[in-house]
């Protein structure tokens, strides 16, 4: 896999790109979280200036991330649109149109509030895959208690799945000589789940601040860092 790096779960194993996807090559399923589609024109529609060309960012990102992968399965960890329907979010419904050959589904997510029918798009709010369960939200996420999930809460409930979650937009910040500090986009595992980085050019990036397995993502590589 040109440019992924292979993250082990049991038996099985992960591929991580750059652009923040996580692909499953036994079953050819493809993780994608946080997109947050429509946010750029939604900013524009309150009156907030904002460049037209994140959104065309977007979609270039889309298109190769389904054009790397034939026939696959696409799942959505949530967040794939950002709030009400626009002209920039219509734009997903054609490429979805352009790889007929794939299949979309999507775990609803938080902003997902105005989701187009669509027969390409499959809408659940969770889908176990082999041993992986997908969710938008991790067990226990409180944001504003600064809790991205509850451990305890994930081991009496979730014990016999790998939880795969969006949501959190994590990140990491490394600290260099002086005040030098890089913040990036990051994956984040532990033994009980994973969390996928935003894949959206228009998020944000948030340290977690709990032990784990962390993946960044800078200048289109990704490495391992702690």
């Amino acid at each position: 896999m040109l440019g992924a790096i292979a993250h082990s779960i049991g038996a099985h194993t992960l591929w991580l790109y750059p652009d923040g996807t996580a692909y499953w090559a036994e079953e050819n399923t493809l993780f994608i979280a946080d997109v947050h589609l429509g946010k750029s024109g939604h900013f524009r529609a309150f009156g907030i200036p904002t460049p037209k060309g994140i959104h065309t960012h977007a979609m270039r990102l889309l298109r190769n991330a389904f054009a790397r992968h034939d026939a696959a399965q696409i799942i959505f960890l949530g967040d794939l649109f950002h709030n009400l329907q626009n002209t920039e979010t219509r734009d997903l419904l054609d490429l979805m149109e352009e790889f007929a050959e794939h299949s979309f589904v999507l775990i609803k997510g938080n902003h997902d509030v105005d989701i187009p029918v669509h027969s390409s798009l499959e809408v659940t709010n969770h889908l176990a895959v082999g041993p992986f369960l997908c969710l938008h939200e991790p067990p226990g996420s409180n944001f504003d208690q600064n809790i991205p999930f509850d451990p305890d809460l994930i081991q009496s409930n979730y014990s016999e799945n790998f939880l795969l979650c969006g949501h959190l937009h994590p990140g990491a910040t490394l600290k260099g000589k002086g005040r030098g500090r890089i913040k990036m986009k990051a994956f984040f595992f532990n033994d009980s789940l994973g969390v996928l980085p935003a894949f959206g050019p228009f998020t944000g990036a948030h340290p977690l601040q709990v032990e784990g397995k962390y993946y960044g993502i800078a200048e289109g590589r990704i490495f391992p860092l702690f």
